[in-house]
């Protein structure tokens, strides 16, 4: 139990911590059905781009590439300047709009989505873009998720960069530990075997997935069965049997051995410096994984989210969506632009092959002039199109509570699953607290 406390306090510090005005003005010109103005080449309009990926080492020169790509081409046809912001904690965003300065796009995180559309402006796309085109542009994106950023039967946010779970594999480690890492763990009973056997081989951790994590505990607890956030946004769930029994296993592993200690950050190096046997995360780390393997002398596999016996596993989403609030005719048209983009065959193509997310233009993967090359070379992305067909939402949780509830959420899960306490109590008194705030 030594083991399990040392990292108490720091993990659950790290999970509270995570809590998940450049303005040019168009043309004048005639407006459409969605209020849009006409754009000026001659006059262009900037817009502002809040992107977290431009923070992120793995990911920052990819996005990097996406915005500048946008501005030499259709940018500079259309009239139209993207001005990107890094935006690590996602706070820079609501401290602009605060003060007033203009926040056009944000690539924004689920969970908190309901609090920005009522609290900082945030519109639905309906209201901001042509019907017809909107309706065309969605076509050909991944049905499932289109649903992601709805609420009330809007879309506030078009999903935009993320991955299902996957399980990463050090084959060396597995092979170190005579097992095939060609032949994947399946369910949480084989994780923890396959975990305690790599330690016993080899002394370095078997398995990790951060308790800070955020997304992937859905997935856990929808797997065997549970609910974290009921239908109607009125109450959570994640107290129940169902849902305390997967948390339970997850603190057994820990109880035993056979997990790691850590938060995200931790767990990303360890499994990246080749000292752990198995990781889950989000491909979005795949190109940094894949270096760090090249360069250490080991090769990675890749496996979906385990399943308990035989319940099939129910993945959710991790990543971003792109929210919106534009305020000038002259905005909405160039916003417009961008999003086309960065959401079209080629923004996909740059975004899983540079940056390491899902193409949610799933025909892309076996489109010889689109992903098919890559996705032949690095066949762990096979994995993550299957889990997208059966995705659930990752929960939105309701919009005046949004930042308590999430830190409730994660500090009662850190707690249950890295120390000796009762997980059953403790989710408990978080599920009882949370319910107070929103019913």
């Amino acid at each position: 139990m030594n083991r399990m406390h040392k990292g108490l306090s720091a993990l659950l510090a790290a999970t509270t911590a995570i809590g998940l005005s450049a303005c040019g003005a168009g043309a004048a010109g005639s407006s459409n059905e969605a209020g849009q103005a006409a754009l000026d080449p001659a006059n262009p309009t900037k817009i502002t781009f809040y992107s977290y990926s431009l923070a992120a080492p793995t990911m920052k020169a990819g996005m990097e590439h996406l915005i500048q790509e946008f501005n030499d081409t259709i940018g500079q046809e259309k009239g139209v300047i993207v001005e990107a912001v890094a935006d690590p904690t996602f706070q820079q965003y609501k401290a602009d709009i605060s003060a007033g300065k203009a926040v056009d796009i944000v690539q924004h995180t689920f969970s908190t989505l309901d609090a920005s559309r009522l609290n900082l402006g945030f519109k639905a796309y309906e209201d901001v873009f042509p019907k017809e085109q909107l309706e065309e542009h969605l076509k050909g994106i991944e049905p499932n998720a289109l649903e992601l950023g709805k609420i009330d039967g809007k879309m506030y946010g078009l999903a935009f960069t993320f991955s299902t779970p996957i399980v990463f594999m050090n084959g060396k480690l597995f092979r170190d530990a005579g097992l095939d890492p060609a032949n994947a763990p399946k369910t949480w009973a084989d994780i923890k075997e396959a975990s305690l056997k790599i330690k016993a081989a080899t002394g370095k951790d078997g398995f990790g997935l951060a308790p800070n994590n955020g997304w992937t505990t859905e997935g856990l607890i929808l797997s065997n069965g549970g609910e974290v956030l009921a239908q109607d946004r009125k109450s959570v769930k994640f107290s129940e049997p169902a849902a305390v029994e997967a948390i339970e296993m997850w603190q057994d592993m820990y109880k035993n051995g056979a997990h790691a200690v850590g938060a995200e950050a931790e767990l990303a190096e360890q499994f990246m410096a080749g000292n752990m046997g198995m990781y889950i995360t989000s491909t979005a780390l795949y190109s940094g994984i894949r270096k760090a393997s090249e360069a250490g002398g080991w090769d990675v596999y890749g496996a979906g989210l385990p399943q308990f016996g035989d319940k099939k596993s129910v993945p959710v989403n991790s990543g971003s969506m792109l929210a919106v609030r534009p305020d000038t005719p002259a905005k909405n048209a160039a916003v417009w632009e961008f999003i086309k983009f960065v959401t079209s065959d080629r923004g996909y193509t740059i975004i899983t092959s540079e940056i390491g997310y899902l193409p949610l233009r799933t025909a892309l993967a076996d489109d010889p002039n689109g992903l098919k090359d890559f996705i032949d070379q690095h066949p762990l992305y096979r994995i993550n199109l299957e889990q997208l067909k059966h995705i659930h939402p990752v929960a939105i949780w309701p919009g005046e509570y949004a930042s308590e509830i999430t830190t409730l959420f994660s500090d009662a899960i850190g707690k249950s699953v890295i120390s000796d306490s009762n997980v059953a109590e403790t989710l408990q008194k978080a599920a009882d607290e949370i319910n107070k705030m929103i019913q």
